[in-house]
């Protein structure tokens, strides 16, 4: 599991970024949250994920508010 701070997302468009400890952003999007149980991610927030390099970018997956 990798650590970040959600650093936005955008509930209209349904997606955002996660800034990790460390590294480049991290893209989340909406079907993450679904998944995940989540209604949506506030800046800010402490979050659990799992890396998953898709489409060109590394995206949030099994995401975990702490």
């Amino acid at each position: 599991m990798d650590f970040g701070n959600v650093k936005w997302f955008d509930i209209k468009q349904g997606v955002g970024q996660i800034e990790p400890d460390e590294g480049d952003f991290v893209h989340v999007d909406m079907a993450a949250l679904r998944r995940a149980g989540l209604p949506t991610l506030r800046e800010g927030q402490l979050v659990a994920y799992e890396l998953n390099y898709a489409r060109g970018h590394s995206a949030a997956e099994n995401l975990r508010v702490l």
